[in-house]
């Protein structure tokens, strides 16, 4: 069995420093993903047309500000604010 020797010298520290925060996109995209949603249905969720989630997604538009703070709650607990939505739908 050959033990690999992995020498990561020149690669910098993982840190805040050095790392962008995620944008509006990416943390759609992630929430998406972590919730096993469509576009569709992530859509139909947040009450928008599939074609303003593409967009946000795809960065061709930017939310604006209202949506923005939409987008980090939904990121920060996509779960919950999946079932806060659904109770909204719901009634």
């Amino acid at each position: 069995m050959v033990e690999d020797d992995f020498d990561f010298d020149d690669s910098p520290e993982w840190h805040g420093g050095n790392t962008r925060p995620l944008d509006a996109s990416a943390k759609l995209v992630l929430a998406r993903a972590l919730l096993d949603l469509s576009q569709r249905d992530f859509a139909g969720l947040l009450g928008i047309p599939v074609a303003t989630l593409r967009n946000w997604e795809q960065r061709r538009t930017e939310p604006d500000a209202v949506a923005k703070t939409l987008i980090d709650l939904i990121y920060d607990d996509p779960q919950g604010m999946r079932d806060r939505m659904a109770r909204r739908t719901a009634a």
